[in-house]
């Protein structure tokens, strides 16, 4: 199926990147500033490019194709429903991570919320990246790499963590930004030429690839797999969660020349990301076309590689795929490292370590999560759908996190009782979906049919975290509010076990009812918190470097796609 040239090309790419890591780490790596924040020297072309490159792995190319070759277009909006999250992030956060010179998420919870916060979301972040994350990545990466070559999918796993962990643990996160940057191009190109070789080789028929009924669409009824009330979750919860809340995601704006140039950076990636579908689902629905019986979806991928790109260039559409992998494993490290030096170690014994103790720290921290993530790879076998098994962990997570996060930047009265016991909820959301999959898979279901759904469990869990941050940031005594909350919660799961519709419009309307009046009322400065006057941007001038312009256009254009496809 993949020749001997295709394997020369991608042994050729290992070389490149290995090398554009070193060598852009070499002024950077001695410091906590340059290792952590690569010395805040990233333009925004390279932030934007890194973002992408992080946030599109082998759970896309393998998982999501997959998931797109089984359902459809609705798998698109997982990439198209990013605007909202990227708007909070844009307007909201990345004001307000720097022009307070926050280094991590954790630290931003401290100084809202108090040490215990910023200890809880760190253990949390930390264990969700290598529980969640590094497994799925790795697992998808040598399930991919097996597929092509027949690389044993174990040694594919070692191979990956051995070449991406020695230049990311030596560079930093100028390794990273920089090695993310290449390989953001060379993944979208390749992507891309896989899906306009498919539709050549279809004969450019596009109503075949769209299909007929719920396929063809990107919303869909309330019965589907994927129905509508999960792309609320997705849009208000899930997203804002990854790209707002995120270190992952956030270390990249953090590291800015200054704040235009982490604004502007969210906005090309933003751009990039329109054509990320294109790469990351369409190859699926048009592998579809050619071969409609595939048992196993998430062999798409491979396949539609083997039967649409001729030989020689079938490496480079192969090292885009393992760019994709290596740029969101590097990620991983360097963040889990940030989390594990600044937020953990730092605080506890090392608050008069030197700096480069502190670099050390981080190091041997990024490298055993690298070593756990990798032997934990084969646990994601357990799911249907490589995609589907990060979703499930993750919708009923992030809610009570994006509740923290968005209260702490907008209401001044959210206190730390509140923050704590969302957090709590997070923490707890992970077990609980774990649990229901594995009793599931011996018959045994403990929670009414729609709350088996993990995004319709989600819903509940982000209004029980709306109600309970507001209940116990009240100056109501703890014997009000635990009965409050209790009853509450359980109005809350009995509304989404007998309409997941009506839950998800409840969840709608108390986001935007609740947000867009915190948005209008603050206006006066103070510490740690958001206000109007962080909407304009020193340099922010007309013409082409006018961030209000390019968002206008960004939104126009996503609008016209969900009109279209709606």
């Amino acid at each position: 199926m993949y020749s001997r040239i295709d394997l020369f090309v991608c042994l050729g790419y290992f070389i490149a990147v290995a090398a554009i890591g070193f060598l852009s780490a070499r002024r950077q790596r001695a410091s906590v500033s340059g290792y952590f924040r690569a010395g805040n020297q990233l333009p925004w072309y390279a932030i934007g490019f890194s973002i992408v490159a992080a946030g599109i792995s082998s759970e896309q190319f393998v998982g999501e194709v997959g998931y797109a070759y089984k359902l459809g277009l609705p798998v698109a909006n997982w990439e198209w429903l990013v605007l909202p999250a990227l708007s909070i992030l844009l307007w909201i956060f990345v004001p307000l991570y720097v022009r307070n010179r926050i280094a991590t998420m954790p630290e931003y919870l401290e100084r809202r919320f108090g040490g215990r916060a910023r200890t809880l979301y760190a253990c949390l972040t930390v264990a969700s990246y290598v529980l969640v994350n590094f497994a799925l990545v790795f697992y998808t990466g040598g399930f991919a790499l097996e597929k092509m070559w027949g690389i044993n999918r174990h040694a594919a796993v070692w191979l990956l963590a051995l070449v991406t962990g020695a230049y990311t643990i030596y560079g930093g996160l100028a390794a990273v930004a920089w090695t993310g940057s290449f390989q953001c191009v060379l993944l979208l190109g390749g992507g891309l030429y896989v899906f306009f070789a498919g539709l050549q080789k279809i004969g450019w028929d596009w109503s075949a690839v769209l299909g007929s009924g719920q396929r063809a669409h990107l919303f869909t009824s309330a019965d589907h797999e994927v129905p509508w009330t999960a792309l609320v979750v997705l849009m208000l919860s899930t997203n804002v969660w990854y790209y707002a809340t995120n270190q992952y995601i956030n270390q990249r704006c953090l590291a800015a020349r200054d704040e235009w140039h982490a604004k502007m950076g969210v906005l090309f990636s933003a751009a990039l990301q329109i054509l990320i579908p294109l790469a990351t689902c369409f190859p699926g629905m048009i592998y579809r076309v050619l071969e409609p019986g595939l048992e196993k979806p998430d062999g798409a991928y491979p396949l539609v590689v083997a039967a649409v790109v001729p030989e020689g260039l079938r490496g480079l559409v192969v090292a885009a795929m393992i760019s994709a992998i290596m740029s969101t494993i590097s990620g991983l490290v360097n963040s889990t490292s940030t989390l594990v030096a600044l937020d953990l170690v730092q605080r506890w014994k090392g608050r008069k370590w030197p700096e480069a103790r502190l670099v050390r720290a981080g190091q041997l921290s990024g490298t055993a999560a690298l070593l756990v993530g990798a032997l934990l790879a084969p646990l994601v076998m357990k799911w249907e759908n490589l995609f589907r098994y990060a979703q499930d962990i993750w919708a009923p997570m992030a809610a009570p996190v994006v509740v923290v996060f968005l209260a702490g930047a907008l209401w001044p009265g959210a206190r730390e009782r509140g923050a704590l016991l969302c957090l709590w909820m997070a923490v707890l959301s992970a077990p609980l979906v774990l649990a229901k999959a594995v009793l599931a898979d011996a018959g045994i279901h403990f929670l009414p049919e729609n709350l088996e759904n993990a995004m319709v469990l989600a819903i509940a869990v982000a209004l029980m975290a709306i109600v309970s941050m507001a209940l116990f940031s009240s100056r109501l005594p703890l014997g009000g509010s635990i009965p409050g909350a209790a009853v509450a919660g359980a109005l809350i799961l009995s509304l989404a076990a007998w309409s997941p519709s009506a839950s998800a419009m409840a969840l709608l309307f108390a986001s935007l009812g609740l947000v867009i009046p915190l948005l209008i009322a603050r206006r006066a400065p103070a510490e740690n918190l958001w206000d109007r006057s962080m909407l304009a941007t020193a340099g922010d001038f007309r013409g082409w470097r006018s961030l209000w312009l390019w968002w206008g256009a960004l939104a126009a254009v996503l609008l016209a796609i969900y009109i279209w496809l709606w």
